[in-house]
């Protein structure tokens, strides 16, 4: 049976009063000792538990970066498909009788809410714009210039660089987990041959078994 308790932070605290108490209390060392587990053994599940930790760590600090990825994701898509609509509803004005362009700037279709077609729509929107010049001419009477056209499409391109790092940073939290889930599987698999042994080298000494955290079976 799995030695880890309901919560990693009771797991933890288990196995580092097991751990300190076997190597710093005499007796119980001197018994382990004579059943294979020396110095040298304790310092091996002192060392599972200590990449454990550290890996559980580094996992919390990898989502906080996703979540910060995310977050400004999201703020970065807000502010773009405003600007973004704004400038729709203004093109669909001015080309409201030119079937040609209604159908290359995508505005007798639906603004998406996915992130993958709204990119795309908002992507080749400004693409388009930006290679017709009688198109931004016309624009220009809302007040649409060059450069306006050229900002709202570079706030469309780093919408999808941040999109980018939000998944480098999901695929790094993922496999953070995976790192953080292994050690401490291993350090489970120490503990659970450890005690069973520790169980049998003071099975007569009950309160030496208590230092251990370790109730008589």
């Amino acid at each position: 049976m799995s030695t880890i308790s309901t919560s990693l932070s009771n797991f933890f605290a288990e196995a580092t009063t097991l751990l300190a108490n076997a190597q710093e209390h005499p007796e119980i060392s001197a018994a382990l000792d004579a059943f294979g587990y020396d110095a040298a053994a304790l310092a091996e599940g002192q060392a599972f538990l200590d990449a454990a930790r550290g890996l559980y760590d580094a996992q919390i600090r990898e989502y906080g970066e996703q979540h910060a990825a995310t977050q400004a994701l999201g703020e970065a898509t807000k502010a773009a498909d405003k600007v973004y609509a704004a400038h729709r509803r203004l093109a669909k004005i001015a080309f409201k009788n030119d079937a040609q362009r209604k159908t290359d700037l995508h505005l007798n279709e639906r603004k998406p809410e996915a992130f993958n077609p709204w990119y795309e729509q908002a992507r080749h929107f400004y693409t388009a714009l930006l290679a017709d010049a009688d198109a931004q001419a016309q624009l220009a009477r809302y007040k649409i210039s060059l450069e306006a056209i050229q900002a709202a499409q570079a706030q469309v391109e780093q919408v999808m660089a941040l999109k980018n790092s939000q998944e480098k940073e999901k695929g790094e939290a993922q496999e953070a987990t995976q790192k953080r889930d292994a050690a401490i599987a291993a350090l489970d698999e120490w503990l659970g041959d450890f005690q069973v042994v520790a169980r049998i080298a003071l099975e007569d000494t009950s309160q030496l078994l208590e230092a251990l955290k370790l109730g008589t079976v």
